[in-house]
């Protein structure tokens, strides 16, 4: 049997979230600043564009090997 499927497109997120340094406990929950997409420029899309997809393989590349050794 053989079963064609069309996948859906990965969801884009409209907001990029920015590393910040651990606060201290007593400043209370802050939540971590963001950068909206569209203030981006052609090159840092791009960037970050790359950085979608080597997250991706290297999240695929765990999840096959974690497949493979169960």
């Amino acid at each position: 049997m053989k079963r064609e499927v069309e996948l859906n497109p990965p969801m884009m997120p409209n907001f990029i979230s920015m590393k910040m340094p651990v606060g201290k406990r007593q400043d209370g929950f802050k939540p971590a600043p963001q950068i909206a997409v569209s203030d981006l420029s052609k090159e840092e899309a791009e960037e970050y564009g790359e950085l979608m997809k080597q997250t991706f393989i290297v999240h695929w590349q765990n999840k096959t090997a974690a497949k493979g050794s169960s």
